[in-house]
């Protein structure tokens, strides 16, 4: 990275040396003893120099590419909309419109009070399971009313990295992988997509898993999401300590797949266990189940892996997630 651009962010923030110990008992490689917490967790480091930068660099054809998927409605698919009769007079016709959705069926952001740490039960900033319940901390809303998340993602594209480099495929279900997401892995394929990470970037890492996803209706989709969960298994980024500090001393304010973890899943014994460390210990948001292969195709066709990325969070009140409604453009 370029001088200019790592002096955009104050370098003391991006040490490990914030981090807790890997053994510590309640609340491992977390920053906020150090770092005091705020609502936007690691999203702080965004400033409008980091933001201008990246449309500058990003926006080069002005063309947007979606994505989230669709919404999935209470009922995975029913038709909620309601004809009503105003005042007995048939010929107005119009529609109100009433949603129930569950943020994790889709594409979504978690947020902070989303994943605990285990056996402590601690949140984000020392948060406890009954300040929640008792909607006495921040929530999803504080991304929104910060506006939103505007500046430069990248895109490390595994399936098309190890298919130019001769290696075997992963697919996207089978774990363990025969090449794991690990941090060599990941560096290696930063350097063939000729990418500069610096901070203030959202890293994206495509596994392949859309392809299973796209391929399922409507409700299979919510089902695989819902059972694979507990009994499934699919192909993500490696659950290590060197991962996690990578991510932090790059200055990454968020991260997100097309798998619905962001980790290999499920998470194996003595692995670093993402979801709290990067929720609950960093403040980093997770997007999961985002559809990154259009993405990656119009990555190939321009030949360059970075791209601005605009993401508005809803505004929910009391909120822990939320979907992204993130565009990439180019």
């Amino acid at each position: 990275m370029s001088d200019a651009k790592q002096d955009l962010v104050d370098a003391s923030l991006l040490s490990s040396s914030h981090l807790t110990p890997i053994d510590h008992k309640s609340h491992p490689l977390s920053s906020w003893p150090s770092i005091k917490p705020n609502p936007i967790g690691r999203l702080s480091l965004l400033n409008p120099s980091i933001t201008v930068a990246a449309a500058r660099e990003g926006i080069q054809v002005g063309k947007s590419i979606p994505i989230d998927w669709p919404i999935k409605r209470k009922g995975y698919g029913d038709d909620e909309k309601q004809q009503t009769d105003e005042n007995g007079t048939p010929w107005i016709v119009c529609y109100d419109e009433i949603l129930t959705i569950n943020t994790q069926a889709s594409s979504q952001w978690d947020y902070f009070l989303h994943f605990s740490y285990p056996g402590s039960g601690v949140f984000y900033g020392g948060i406890k399971d009954q300040d929640i319940l008792n909607r006495k901390t921040g929530d999803i809303e504080a991304l929104a009313k910060a506006g939103g998340i505007q500046t430069r993602g990248i895109l490390i594209d595994i399936p098309l990295y190890l298919e130019q480099n001769n290696l075997p495929s992963n697919p996207p279900l089978v774990n363990p992988a025969s090449n794991p997401v690990d941090l060599p892995l990941l560096l290696k394929a930063v350097e063939h997509f000729h990418l500069q990470p610096r901070p203030g970037d959202i890293l994206l890492v495509r596994t392949g898993f859309e392809d299973v996803y796209r391929e399922d209706s409507e409700k299979a989709q919510v089902d695989r999401h819902r059972e694979s969960a507990i009994q499934g298994r699919w192909y993500g980024v490696e659950g290590k300590e060197d991962v996690v500090k990578w991510i932090w001393e790059t200055g990454f304010v968020a991260v997100g797949s097309d798998n619905p973890t962001f980790e290999s899943w499920p998470v194996w014994e003595n692995a670093v266990w993402m979801h709290p460390t990067l929720l609950s210990g960093m403040g980093i948001p997770i997007g999961e189940i985002l559809r990154l292969n259009e993405v990656a195709s119009e990555c190939q066709r321009q030949n360059r892996w970075s791209f601005y990325f605009s993401s508005v969070p809803l505004q929910n009140e009391n909120g822990i997630a939320s979907p992204p409604n993130a565009v990439a453009i180019f």
